[in-house]
């Protein structure tokens, strides 16, 4: 079993704050992420914090099927921070319609993770 990371405190949401950074510019920007196992992703966020972060935009679209139909997504590589941890991978934003901060099973597989009765997600290395 890996070494605790961090645990974070929950209410009734699972969300966990996270850093993300430009690994080009160096640019940070912290947001609270929600662990969404239904996002086969990375990372998704707004469109605003994406233009922050998106210096390594990929030419590569990724597609999802939502409730809300069909998602295209803008792609570029980030490093993730959780914790202690630092995680590289990709951010997306929606091309079109709102974007939120969720986690998803592309960044879940990298780690260990553990909800502690609602109360606290711990995160640990793998």
């Amino acid at each position: 079993m890996g070494m605790d990371i961090s645990c974070f405190r929950v209410s009734d949401r699972p969300l966990i704050p996270v850093t993300v950074i430009d690994p080009n510019t160096g640019v940070t920007v912290d947001v609270e992420a929600l662990i969404d196992t239904g996002f086969s992703g990375f990372l998704l966020v707004p469109q605003p914090i994406y233009d922050k972060i998106s210096s390594l935009e990929i030419d590569t679209s990724r597609f999802y099927l939502t409730l809300n139909g069909l998602i295209k997504t803008k792609v570029a590589k980030v490093d993730v921070k959780i914790g202690s941890l630092i995680l590289k991978g990709f951010a997306e934003t929606p091309i079109f319609g709102r974007g939120l901060t969720l986690i998803g099973r592309e960044m879940l597989k990298k780690l260990n993770v553990e909800f502690k009765k609602g109360e606290e997600i711990c995160v640990r290395d793998p």
